[in-house]
């Protein structure tokens, strides 16, 4: 990889710390995040994006036949929370290949390592579906704690389902940013609509991230600061997943133990699954439930009418690219 990245800061790689507990703990708290090179199996990885492109084929967004795995977008993008998002992340939501990869054992390994015996992932999985050219809903810079609550120590794991290279739009995070609190809530179109206010002192520092390969794995707590870099691949939907870690005996809300937006059961998303060993797996885990406080998602009322203003543009902006895109170019 030959990236040239001027403007960020290179993620520093943890492998060496492998399996030093007390290090990989220090290097976390140092840093506020862990980037691991090679933890999971390419092989793995590319079945869940076999699984994930056979959906988005199925509805459309993406070219068939051999240019399946590449994920080539072909319809207009869309965003979190739109209709034809929910056409897609109802049936991924289902695939048991997806929930899986939660649980593969350099993942649980790891998180034994850094959070303790007992430490498991939520059942709530996140999958992103980034198209290109789609800047104004890409991820801003949010901490986790927020949308999920309950213990400041919970790690999200995100990983992508095939390389990912600058241009294609990576995680990126603050270095030491953990130790800022809970910040400021302000309204974003992106994922979520919300994104984290920054002194000043976070809003001048330095990105970091790297140029991902399948089987890499970014690791942070739900303090650190991140957000996604813009997807700027000509034709390449980004396809990444991120899940959340638990230290056994800590709180955590109801939600977390829910399916992504809670559209669907459990028991509707098992259905059809070969094996039963995953399913209702954190019944046999020790946590406790605590109430969600909404005050910590709440947006100022002000903040809406940015929204449908930002909303209106954002309808323009992204309907004129795509008729761009479609039209025929002068071959002359």
């Amino acid at each position: 990889m030959t990236s040239d990245m001027p403007e960020y800061l290179p993620l520093k790689v943890a492998n060496a710390l492998l399996p030093d507990a007390p290090a990989l703990r220090a290097q976390m708290e140092q840093d506020g995040y862990l980037f691991l090179r090679g933890l999971l199996p390419p092989d793995v990885l590319h079945a869940v994006r076999e699984d994930v492109t056979g959906v988005l084929q199925a509805i459309g967004w993406i070219r068939g036949g051999p240019d399946r795995l590449a994920a080539q977008a072909q319809v207009l993008p869309c965003r979190e929370g739109e209709p034809r998002y929910f056409e897609a992340i109802d049936r991924i939501q289902r695939l048991e290949s997806f929930h899986s990869l939660a649980h593969e054992p350099a993942l649980l390994q790891l998180m034994t390592l850094l959070l303790g015996e007992g430490a498991f992932p939520h059942p709530l999985g996140v999958m992103r579906l980034v198209f290109p050219d789609n800047p104004e809903v890409t991820t801003p810079p949010h901490q986790d704690f927020r949308n999920n609550q309950g213990t400041p120590r919970l790690t999200a794991a995100w990983m992508p389902l095939a390389d990912c290279p600058l241009d294609s739009g990576p995680l990126a995070i603050l270095p030491g940013s953990h130790r800022s609190g809970v910040l400021p809530l302000s309204f974003h179109l992106g994922p979520g609509n919300r994104q984290a206010v920054l002194p000043e002192e976070l809003a001048t520092a330095r990105w970091a991230t790297a140029d991902f390969c399948a089987g890499d794995v970014l690791l942070f707590p739900a303090l650190t600061v991140h957000r996604a870099l813009p997807n700027r691949h000509p034709s390449r939907m980004r396809l990444s997943v991120d899940f959340r870690y638990q230290p056994a005996g800590e709180p955590l809300t109801e939600q977390c133990l829910q399916p992504h937006f809670a559209r669907q059961s459990w028991d509707e998303i098992y259905r059809g699954w070969r094996s039963p060993d995953l399913q209702y797996y954190w019944h046999k885990r020790h946590y406790t439930v605590v109430p969600w406080d909404a005050s910590l998602h709440a947006l100022p009322e002000e903040h809406w009418d940015q929204a449908l203003r930002e909303d209106m543009i954002y309808e323009r902006l992204r309907q004129r690219r795509f008729r761009n895109r479609e039209q025929p170019r002068d071959e002359g």
